[in-house]
């Protein structure tokens, strides 16, 4: 009875043990040019926290024995999805850049990617060869995922905003008193960069505001030319080669609207070509 008793006992006391057990995981990650990236984010699927890479992009993290999956999240890169297997405790992942694909459709920009994702084993060899890497074999399990729902949301959006844009440039006359801003709006949830003319930015919401009197305007490519007024907390900016400062007039296009960045790296200029090629 006695050994009975034991028996159970050691066998819950292993469960136990067992349930809260840890793995350790390392690894690097590289871009596709075979350059690390450091700072990186790993989460797990429900998106918590794991760590960071170093400076060289290696990494090393614990995770709970049921986590089955880690996310890589970088700044210009497609964030990274992959299955961990049992025995894989060295990931070594190379990641994609997060493009802006202009006058192509949804469907093609699919066919480029899936192209450039297809290319990853041989970069991983590659990265192998050149001392980045450590083994040949990739042991986890990794998806290409079909981004046009995405794609083509943002270029619904897009429309939008071009049908919007156009009638803002119509409105707008000589002497009008117009701010410009320049630079990432970081109080949408996603991120967007402005080619507009706006009433309330401010410096708190965009790297650069100018504000500016229109002098002439021109319907080709939305074109507006702005004496310059006003600018706040800096002396010049260069804007597509053009060195702007205080009473400056520079020509000024609206025609690009805004570049729509979703959380997956997704991206697409006003430019963006409807239809399936």
């Amino acid at each position: 009875m006695k050994i009975t008793i034991i028996l159970i006992l050691a066998v819950l006391i292993s469960n136990l043990n067992l349930n809260g057990q840890t793995r350790i995981i390392s690894g690097r990650v590289i871009s596709e040019h075979l350059e690390s990236l450091p700072g990186l984010d790993i989460e797990n699927s429900d998106n918590v926290f794991l760590g960071k890479t170093d400076m060289d992009g290696r990494f090393k993290i614990s995770i709970p024995q049921e986590t089955d999956s880690l996310l890589f999240r970088y700044i210009g890169m497609e964030w990274t999805d992959i299955r961990l297997k049992k025995d894989c405790d060295t990931v070594e992942v190379v990641m994609m850049y997060a493009g802006t694909y202009d006058f192509m459709s949804s469907k093609k920009i699919d066919r480029f990617r899936k192209k450039r994702f297809d290319n990853v084993l041989n970069l991983h060899s590659e990265a192998v060869k050149n001392g980045l890497f450590e083994k040949f074999n990739i042991c986890y399990g990794r998806d290409f995922e079909v981004h046009k729902s995405s794609l083509d949301r943002i270029a619904r959006e897009l429309k939008e905003f071009r049908k919007a844009n156009i009638n803002e440039f119509k409105a707008l006359k000589k002497g009008d008193i117009v701010k410009i801003p320049f630079g990432l709006d970081s109080s949408k949830k996603r991120i967007s960069t402005h080619y507009s003319p706006c009433e309330n930015c401010t410096e708190e919401d965009y790297d650069y505001v100018i504000k500016g009197e229109i002098i002439n305007k021109r319907r080709r490519k939305l074109t507006l030319e702005i004496k310059i007024t006003e600018m706040q907390h800096y002396d010049s900016l260069e804007y597509r080669g053009q060195v702007l400062s205080l009473s400056n007039d520079f020509e000024y296009e609206m025609k690009f609207f805004e570049v729509i960045i979703d959380k997956y790296g997704c991206q697409q200029k006003l430019n963006f070509m409807g239809g399936d090629d």
